[in-house]
């Protein structure tokens, strides 16, 4: 693979030869973000002077560029993620590939979200390019890094044709490999080509699709991008990370961190003890020179100095206790993190720190937070018309490749789970006050289905009509 993260420069040369020119203006960004994410760059390794040499040193880290990408992957990705249909054929797709689809593409779309891109695309396996249906074919869907994704061709809002590099094996050996996503003659092919992992030079291993049509009119791959509009491009089809806002609040965390680490470090208490308390021998060395030992240092030399006898009456032993100044950098801690979460588009207070149980993310209600609420909503959105295009590019190589009874075209729902912006409570205190203010038999109803697992006929023989009861008697 490459040696540094999104340049390819073997597979960028191979799409030049097909006549394509792959976007790589994001490379150098997307670096940065994979730096931040990892909490692995020269702002947390870095050398200070003193005097004329130069010494290495650390940053401590929370992961926050990391925290508020896992945040958001959580918020979108989980078991509630529902994707469904109508259409009966399309439903089956959905069942055969789609399965559990939120839970398993949470680690990606954490990535995606810190990298500012990824890319999901359709992978078709056991099929030749003998141009005809094979319904025996073996679908997959791959995600992608944003360091392997290179556009081919796309406007401001769109991406109609892109190249994906990853490592692959075959036959029981390493390979890179570049797979082009591409619209030929109204049907997307994919063209793939593997390279030598040591010298990049393309090779031809017997049992390769060069050229698969697809016969598909759709699209065959998605990109996938956070609601964060690129300011590094205007007409690009890369998107930016979800802490680009957030990385002076990400040094502000860490800063704070590290002060606490220091001063738990330098607060520990020190004694001073004069030297006639101490225990001691003197013994010959190997050169015959005479050494003295002090037994009381060791392991516990940086709490134990020893300090020349003082005056009489003065105290041989004296102990100091340096402020720890938990409480300073515990709100400095608090107060990056609060930054961090507004930069994120996470509200005010998604997480705090506290030193009894370290990091916590909020447990109280959250549908107070608008930012949250309506930064949840743009994400879901952008998410959602990934995954719509997605399915439909399975669809319709499940249709048109393998001769699947399927409508790629019919209407698809994708819904997410709201419950981290509906306050239940709130809502069911709501409904009994409008029980309580208006005595209407329907609202009754309506709260025993909602709130009681009630279904619609045991909450109407609960709870009957006014009319309807007086008739009865």
């Amino acid at each position: 693979m490459a040696g540094k993260r999104g340049t390819y420069a073997f597979a960028i040369e191979w799409l030049e030869m097909l006549g394509y020119s792959p976007d790589t203006r994001m490379a150098t960004t997307i670096d940065d973000y994979w730096g931040w994410y990892t909490a692995d760059n020269d702002w947390y390794h870095y050398r200070a002077r003193r005097g004329f040499r130069l010494f290495m040193n650390d940053r401590e880290t929370l992961n926050p560029a990391a925290l508020a990408a896992e945040a958001w992957s959580d918020l979108l990705m989980n078991e509630k993620l529902d994707i469904a249909a109508d259409d009966k054929g399309l439903q089956e797709v959905l069942d055969a590939h789609f399965d559990g689809f939120g839970v398993d593409q949470a680690d990606f779309i954490e990535r995606a979200f810190a990298l500012g891109t990824g890319a999901w695309a359709i992978g078709v396996s056991e099929v030749s390019d003998d141009g005809m249906m094979h319904p025996g074919a073996s679908v997959m869907i791959e995600d992608y890094d944003a360091n392997q994704v290179l556009p081919l061709t796309w406007s401001a809002k769109s991406c109609t044709q892109c190249a994906f590099v990853t490592r692959v094996e075959l036959d029981g050996r390493d390979y890179d490999q570049c797979q082009a996503h591409v619209l030929l003659d109204g049907s997307y092919h994919i063209l793939t080509q593997l390279f030598d992992v040591k010298s990049h030079r393309m090779v031809f291993p017997e049992g390769v699709t060069s050229d698969l049509d697809t016969l598909s009119p759709y699209q065959t791959f998605a990109l996938v991008k956070p609601a964060v509009s690129n300011k590094h491009y205007s007409y690009c089809a890369m998107g930016a990370s979800v802490f680009e806002k957030g990385i002076s609040a990400i040094k502000a965390t860490d800063e704070a961190l590290t002060s606490l680490l220091v001063h738990l470090r330098v607060a520990r208490p020190k004694m001073f003890v004069a030297d006639t308390m101490i225990e001691k021998k003197t013994k010959k060395d190997i050169h015959g020179k005479s050494v003295t030992e002090y037994f009381a240092f060791g392991e516990a030399d940086d709490i134990t100095f020893r300090t020349p006898p003082g005056d009489e009456g003065t105290d041989p032993l004296k102990v100091v206790q340096p402020d720890m100044r938990i409480a300073d950098n515990e709100n400095a801690i608090n107060a990056g993190l609060k930054m961090l979460s507004i930069t994120c588009g996470l509200g005010d207070s998604y997480w705090v720190w506290e030193h009894k149980s370290g990091l916590k993310t909020a447990t109280e209600v959250v549908s107070d937070s608008s930012m949250l609420a309506r930064t949840l909503r743009k994400h879901q959105n952008a998410i959602r018309t990934s995954i719509k295009t997605l399915v439909k590019g399975v669809a319709g190589v499940c249709k048109h490749l393998c001769g699947t009874q399927v409508d790629p075209t019919a209407q698809l729902k994708v819904s997410f789970d709201d419950s981290i912006i509906t306050d239940t409570q709130t809502d069911k205190n709501m409904a009994l006050a409008e029980i309580g203010m208006l005595s209407i038999p329907a609202l009754k109803r309506k709260y025993l289905e909602n709130y009681c697992g009630f279904s619609e006929e045991e909450a109407m023989a609960a709870v009957p009509d006014e009319a309807v009861a007086i008739e009865a008697l």
